[in-house]
């Protein structure tokens, strides 16, 4: 059974798994609303109403937080700063959370990855996945293959390094002797067996970090221990902070966990969906980003709701799936032109304007 994850235990032992150096000068500085009490009201700056929100929605500086009598709502500033307006009023993001200095929260700038190999009949790996890793505890993951009893799993290096064992569930626990060096890569072989005879096979790549990128991710992540925050707060924002780092398995390990303990809100869905789409795991990102849509029309919450339309659109379109992409831009624009946002209504319609021509509609 699933129990909650405190921070100093997830120092040692959580997977960090990222798909470059974390810490790029370029990347947009992230605010967090952790926790709301009340009603609590929010709107984008390119937008022209209030949404409700339910905590958990990264903000802009330049958005503004609307709150009702007796309101209150916790956000966790990009340097970790707390801000917690308990007044009734309007407030604009960056009147509590500052703009200049070195953001520790960030939104990742590294680019989504194309489609990469995710066949169902395959034991593709899920983690880790052509990453850079830290680790205490490797836990490999793979694509569970229908009709498979058994699975060779295989790490190797460039020389002597070598382990191998045999399970019969699509995980197990790196048991080696022989530690991981930083600086070195790794491969992963999955084999699919049944019976005797070999089903399917997948491999992947993995570097360990830097001592000096893991020592830095570690000082965040203790400095977001102190925050007078809600354990479940403090994990969200821990995956916000994995997932600016690039650190996607390890969101996607919080997250997972959250769900499992019963936290199941709009804000898990959506951010576990686009941790998925950055590993390149489309099909598991389309599942997630579902889960999402369903929530934010359940909150009648229509500016997450067209963010996740969109990204369902780019799923699909990755995917292959140019109909339903075409459905779902189509859909995301109707969101963003009922906010008033005329800056995503024609960045989609570009979007729409290629498929059309693909689709010769």
């Amino acid at each position: 059974m699933y129990k909650y994850w405190k921070l100093n235990v997830l120092l040692l032992s959580l997977v960090l798994v990222i798909i470059a150096i974390p810490g790029s000068s370029k990347q947009k500085a992230l605010n967090i609303l952790c926790e709301v009490r009340g009603t609590v009201r929010l709107r984008r700056s390119r937008q022209n109403i209030y949404q409700p929100v339910y905590g958990g929605e990264f903000l802009d500086f330049s958005d503004r937080l609307q709150l009702g009598r007796g309101a209150a709502a916790s956000v966790l500033c990009n340097n970790l700063a707390t801000w917690s307006p308990s007044t009734q009023g309007e407030f604009m993001v960056s009147s509590g959370c500052p703009s200049g200095g070195n953001a520790i929260l960030k939104r990742s700038n590294i680019p989504i990855p194309p489609r990469i190999w995710d066949d169902p009949a395959v034991p593709y790996p899920i983690s880790p996945r052509g990453n850079i890793i830290l680790d205490r505890e490797l836990t490999l993951r793979w694509n569970p293959v229908e009709g498979a009893t058994s699975y060779q799993v295989e790490i190797t290096d460039s020389g002597n390094f070598r382990w191998q064992t045999q399970v019969n569930q699509p995980q197990v626990v790196y048991s080696g002797n022989q530690p991981f060096q930083p600086g070195f890569r790794y491969w992963v072989k999955v084999i699919a067996y049944k019976g005797t005879s070999e089903l399917k096979k997948a491999s992947t790549g993995f570097t360990i970090l830097s001592a000096a990128d893991t020592q830095r991710v570690r000082d965040e992540v203790s400095q977001l221990d102190q925050k007078p925050l809600s354990d479940d707060s403090k994990l969200l924002a821990l995956a916000y902070l994995y997932q600016g780092n690039d650190l996607n398995i390890a969101a996607i390990n919080v997250l997972e966990g959250l769900m499992a303990s019963g936290n199941k809100t709009t804000a898990v869905y959506q951010l576990l969906g686009t941790a998925y789409q950055h590993t390149g795991l489309y099909r598991l990102a389309r599942e997630r980003f579902l889960m999402a849509l369903e929530k934010a029309k359940a909150e009648d919450n229509l500016g997450e709701q067209a963010m996740i339309e969109a990204s369902l659109g780019d799923v699909e379109y990755v995917l292959a799936e140019l109909p339903q992409a075409l459905q779902w831009f189509e859909a995301a624009q109707e969101s963003y032109r009922a906010l008033g946002d005329e800056g995503k209504v024609q960045e989609l319609q570009q979007k729409l304007d290629e498929l059309k021509e693909r689709l010769g509609v």
